[in-house]
């Protein structure tokens, strides 16, 4: 949401957020990069944020959904007015993986949705992805969902509707193959890429295409999470040509 002025004036800003990192700005203003559902990726200052503890007394944190308010000046860094919590996800702290994850989800939202403007489907499924890390779900399965729901929502999940090159769908097995955009049957393929069985890609392919309601109906055994988890993040990071920081590159 926003208010707009006359030219040179302040336009006012407000959108739920999620604070994806923090850098601080001589002795005591910090840099914050946060994903909004209304504005897409923003790096906002707050000023005084890590002198004062009244200044916003110190909800800027990760894991934690935010509504926020600031205010955009042409030629100047957008200001922090205010911040309160929606909701808290704070058990996420209790587990190191749940950790790991869950900066990994901050950070594949602000790189693969960096463009400005409203971002709803995408702020909806990475709340829907912290909020299942903070109820406990197996750390890999919750990624994997969010990762194959960002693929189909920012127009890059790969063809899953059969082999690649002669189009067979019951084949027992496939090589996924990131330039190739999809994968390849056992006739077709010839040893490049990652192997992956016909189970895996259909849950690949129902968790980029289902809805809310799909994917929680839709109950991914560990094996073929395991599976699931060696192709997802290294094609996501093919797509990105980088590699991702939080999980020390694609896991």
């Amino acid at each position: 949401m926003s208010r707009g002025g006359a030219a040179g004036e302040r336009t006012f800003h407000a959108s739920p957020a999620f604070l994806v990192r923090a850098v601080d700005m001589g002795e005591a203003d910090r840099r914050l990069t946060f994903f909004t559902r209304d504005a897409g990726v923003v790096s906002i200052l707050a000023k005084s944020a890590w002198r004062s503890r009244k200044r916003f007394g110190g909800l800027l944190q990760r894991y934690v959904l935010l509504d926020i308010v600031w205010t955009e000046t042409a030629g100047r860094m957008p200001v922090l007015s205010t911040a309160s919590v929606s909701e808290s996800f704070w058990t996420i702290v209790e587990d190191w993986e749940r950790v790991r994850h869950a900066d990994y989800l901050l950070e594949l939202a602000a790189e693969m949705f960096p463009q400005e403007g409203a971002k709803p489907r995408a702020f909806g499924m990475l709340l829907e992805g912290i909020r299942a890390l903070a109820a406990g779900e197996a750390p890999g399965k919750a990624a994997r969902r969010v990762e194959a729901a960002f693929l189909g929502i920012g127009g890059w999940g790969p063809d899953l509707s059969g082999c690649r090159k002669c189009g067979r769908a019951d084949s027992r097995w496939y090589r996924f193959v990131p330039p190739e955009g999809g994968a390849l049957c056992e006739s077709c393929a010839t040893g490049a890429g990652v192997k992956l069985s016909l189970g895996a890609v259909k849950t690949w392919k129902a968790l980029q295409a289902g809805g809310e309601a799909a994917r929680e109906r839709l109950r991914v055994p560990d094996g073929i999470a395991d599976e699931l988890r060696d192709v997802i993040p290294c094609y996501i990071e093919y797509c990105l040509g980088k590699q991702l920081r939080s999980l020390g590159g694609a896991q």
